[in-house]
């Protein structure tokens, strides 16, 4: 086996530690079943995780600069390990959302970080073009994974309601040692940028058009698919799925997703970044529009938010990297990723008590008919997704004369 199959298989083995397969079925209904907790409370606690990512993103990929990326990926399932670990043992309202925020944290030293690390090392041992098709790959064999732990979750559930949450600790903490035996894809320290550097490379790039209105629009996007992953368990009992059921509707959800992504690379060929972004807007419109005339249509919504949310990942972060030099990479990543948490919680903040008022089958169509609009208004005022040139023909990153 060649060298690059053994280091991408090491990778698809440890991105599936980053599952939270277990908790993806269960964890919203034990909040709200179990304890008791209300739509305010757990949407407080989504806000929470989404704002911590926020605050911690830019310092965590300053991290990764500076300590490896490797190090900071270690330390996100070490926290994501505690915090499952805890999700039983914690018994206040304010509890979960202290842990929620803590896991913001942890899912923040992963979130950009993984992809600087694996473009990096896709450019400076093998080819940097595969990123996509390779990032796409990993997220299947994690959907693939996750299915598989979604009906695991359903039967331990059953047995005790701890145990799905033990078992993503156990889940987590597996891909430390799997770090270990990675290659390093860190860059030398003396490329490594000062902190006041790092904000300076953050101002330039969040001045360049093709980068800043591209996530603007991804950011929108963002917020709608983060409102409706934490109410779908909600929306799914409204249509009458029982609770026994949720852990196969799970893992059917996430093979379908998992199928979806083995075509990442193809529909970043096909398509290419502008033609896949731009119809994001017809298709999320229509299809939660569609479920205020009928309400079973929340089912492929559901498919619909996961596989569209797994694929604009890895084109988007290459657009990203094609479109950014070395220096800084996770950082200026990091700073992307905060916008789009940013967006998401303050979202969820928001809307929470709205939910509580109208149901979530009732404000789903009203979420998603505004996103398509206002993502609309911005295709047409700003051309978010530009077929420039990448950064390292014109490294300096000023903005162009026709934003």
């Amino acid at each position: 086996m060649s060298e690059y199959r053994r280091t991408v298989w090491r990778y698809y083995a440890y991105h599936a530690t980053t599952s939270y397969g277990f908790w993806v079925p269960v964890g919203i209904l034990y909040l709200s079943v179990a304890r008791g907790y209300g739509f305010g409370v757990i949407g407080l606690a989504q806000s929470a995780f989404l704002l911590a990512s926020v605050v911690a993103d830019v310092p965590a990929g300053y991290l990764a600069d500076r300590a490896g990326r490797r190090v900071t990926l270690a330390v996100g399932n070490g926290l994501t390990a505690v915090v499952m670990a805890l999700y039983v043992v914690v018994g206040s309202g304010r509890a979960y959302v202290a842990l929620f925020a803590l896991w913001g944290v942890a899912w923040a030293c992963h979130s950009a970080i993984g992809d600087a690390w694996l473009y990096e090392l896709l450019d400076e041992r093998f080819e940097e073009s595969q990123f996509a098709r390779v990032k796409g790959r990993a997220e299947t064999v994690e959907l693939v994974v996750s299915a598989g732990a979604a009906v695991l979750a359903g039967l331990l559930y059953a047995v005790d309601p701890a145990l799905p949450f033990v078992a993503n600790a156990v889940l987590a903490a597996g891909g430390l040692p799997l770090l270990v035996s990675l290659p390093a894809a860190d860059r030398p320290a003396d490329a490594v940028v000062s902190v006041r550097a790092t904000l300076s490379v953050l101002r330039t790039q969040a001045g360049r058009p093709e980068v800043r209105w591209l996530v603007v629009y991804a950011a929108l996007f963002n917020a709608l698919f983060s409102l409706t992953r934490w109410l779908e368990q909600p929306s799914l009992s409204a249509v009458g799925v029982p609770v026994a059921g949720l852990g196969l509707l799970y893992a059917g959800f996430k093979l379908v997703s998992a199928g979806a992504m083995t075509t990442t690379g193809w529909i970043d060929d096909r398509l290419g970044p502008r033609r896949f972004f731009g119809l994001l807007i017809p298709v999320c419109g229509l299809a939660y529009l569609s479920i205020a005339a009928l309400p079973l249509a929340v089912l492929p919504v559901i498919v619909l938010r996961r596989v569209v949310d797994r694929v604009s990942g890895p084109i988007r972060n290459q657009y990203l990297n094609d479109r950014i030099d070395g220096v800084g990479r996770a950082t200026i990543l990091s700073g992307a990723s905060m916008t789009l948490s940013l967006a998401s919680g303050l979202s969820n903040a928001v809307v929470g008590q709205v939910v509580e008022a109208t149901g979530p089958l009732a404000f789903l169509p009203w979420a998603g008919g505004g996103v398509a609009v206002a993502a609309g208004l911005l295709w047409l005022l700003t051309d978010p997704v530009r077929e420039s040139p990448p950064a390292s023909d014109g490294a300096d990153g000023r903005a162009t004369p026709s934003d």
